[in-house]
C-alpha cells in the first residue's frame, strides 16, 4: 500500500471511538422475563384466586410437573431468542429459532396428549368466566415492552423477533391458567393456549412493521 493511501486511512480512523461489544442482552432479557412474569401474576391474581390446591399435584404427578417446567422453559427460551434476534449475528436464523419453537411444540404436545389421557382428572373446579380473554390480553403489555426493547438494538428479523416475543408474552398467562382455571385438556388448548399464543401472530405483524430497519 502506498504512503498517501496509508495516511488517508490513518486520518479517517483518527477520529473514531471504540465501540462496546454488541450483543450484551442478558441483563435486558432477565429484566423482561422478571417484569413480564410479575405483571402476569399480579393481573391473574387481581382478576381472581388460584384454583384450590392447584400446586399440590406438582409433588406427586410427574406429568403435571413436566407441563409446568416445560412451559417455563419454553417461555425463557422464546424470550432469549426473540430479544437476541435483535442483535445481528453470523449464526443462521434457523439455528436461532429451532430450539425455542421445539420446546413450545413439546409443551403444547403434552396437553394434546392429554386429550387421550388427561394428566389430572377433568374438573370444572376453578373455572373462570373470561379465561380466554385473560390469556390473550394479559400478555399484550409485555409484548409491547419486548418490542420496544428489541428496537433499541438493530433487529434484522423483525417478524421473527415479534413472533417469538409474542409467544413468550402470551405463554405466561396461558401457563398461569394451569393453576388459576379449570384443568381439562380441551379447555386448556382452546381457551388458554390458543388465545395466549395468538399473540405470536400479533407480534410477528407488529415486529415486521415496528422493528423494520431504520
Amino acid at each position: 500500500m502506498n504512503r498517501p493511501r496509508e495516511q488517508l486511512i490513518d486520518s479517517l480512523a483518527a477520529g473514531l471511538t471504540p465501540v462496546t461489544k454488541p450483543g450484551q442482552t442478558t441483563p435486558t432479557i432477565v429484566m423482561w422475563l422478571c417484569g413480564a412474569a410479575l405483571l402476569s401474576v399480579v393481573a391473574v391474581l387481581l382478576i381472581g384466586p388460584l384454583r384450590e390446591h392447584a400446586f399440590a399435584p406438582l409433588l406427586v404427578n410427574p406429568r403435571y410437573l413436566a407441563e409446568a417446567v416445560l412451559g417455563t422453559c419454553s417461555i425463557v427460551a422464546l424470550a432469549i431468542a426473540g430479544l437476541r434476534l435483535a442483535v445481528p449475528s453470523m449464526a443462521p436464523l434457523r439455528t436461532r429459532v429451532t430450539a425455542p419453537l421445539l420446546l413450545l411444540a413439546l409443551w403444547v404436545g403434552l396437553y394434546a396428549y392429554g386429550l387421550h389421557d388427561s394428566t389430572l382428572p377433568v374438573s370444572m373446579a376453578g373455572k373462570r368466566a373470561h379465561c380466554m380473554f385473560e390469556a390473550a390480553l394479559i400478555g399484550v403489555p409485555a409484548l409491547a415492552w419486548g418490542l420496544w426493547l428489541a428496537r433499541r438494538w438493530w433487529p434484522l428479523h423483525g417478524a421473527w423477533s415479534g413472533l417469538l416475543l409474542g409467544f413468550a408474552a402470551g405463554a405466561m398467562p396461558a401457563l398461569l391458567m394451569q393453576f388459576a382455571c379449570m384443568y381439562a385438556p380441551p379447555h386448556i388448548l382452546l381457551f388458554h393456549l390458543l388465545p395466549g399464543l395468538s399473540l405470536g401472530v400479533i407480534g410477528a405483524l407488529a415486529g415486521a412493521w415496528y422493528l423494520r430497519q431504520r
